[in-house]
């Protein structure tokens, strides 16, 4: 049973015109960032649920050409606007939603990233985009994921914030489904732990802390 202290958080309707060019999501994570920037990463490439840009400038420097999806469109507009001029012309964006058949063809893609939200996704609908991904990236092509686990979001008098719908995923519970989901790929997984992280947008502040799990698959 849901605790009485538990607050829902609202993550639709952001302004994200009104709001500094740092992501609502927090920081870009060390770990997740070393990766990008130590992998062979070339080509083509697609940032699925890319959100309003958190990483997006990072793999937009070492790609030939990018392709930024989200099913919300205002938060790839904030998107578009934090990209330094000179990388534009490597940037496209489309509105996406990611629980159905991407499109694009298959092994259209040199690489594809995905952080801070496959975890939202209970594991029948994780399994269906983990299929897409595999889909249309190439053989050899390299998929970088985060996937937050043991999510506690704590607000100023104590109580705990969700996101509606969102599962709740052990650090086990995330490794099996990942190695499972990925087991026709050669795989590299990091485990950390979050920094507390102060996170304000929509009128609510609270402290976000996890275990996440940073993955390097390589499509054999």
């Amino acid at each position: 049973m849901e605790s009485k202290n538990t607050r829902r958080i609202n993550t639709g309707n952001i302004s994200y015109s009104e709001i500094s060019d740092n992501s609502i999501w927090g920081l870009e994570e060390t770990v997740t960032s070393d990766l990008i920037d130590n992998s062979k990463i070339s080509g083509r490439w697609l940032n699925l649920c890319a959100g309003d840009g958190r990483f997006n400038n990072r793999l937009l420097r070492r790609v030939d050409e990018l392709i930024a999806v989200d099913l919300d469109e205002n938060a790839l507009g904030k998107l578009i606007r934090i990209v330094p001029e000179e990388l534009r012309r490597k940037l496209a964006t489309k509105t996406v939603d990611v629980t159905k058949t991407l499109p694009f063809q298959d092994e259209e893609f040199d690489g594809i990233l995905c952080v801070g939200s496959l975890h939202l996704f209970p594991k029948q609908v994780f399994k269906k985009i983990q299929k897409e991904m595999e889909r249309t990236v190439k053989s050899k092509g390299l998929i970088i994921i985060d996937f937050a686990t043991n999510i506690k979001r704590t607000f100023p008098d104590g109580s705990l914030g969700i996101v509606d719908g969102e599962p709740s995923y052990t650090l086990q519970e995330a490794e099996e489904l990942l190695r499972a989901s990925f087991k026709n790929f050669q795989l590299k997984m990091i485990t950390d732990t979050s920094v507390p992280e102060k996170i304000e947008f929509n009128g609510q502040t609270y402290v976000f802390t996890c275990d996440f799990i940073v993955l390097s698959a390589i499509k054999e």
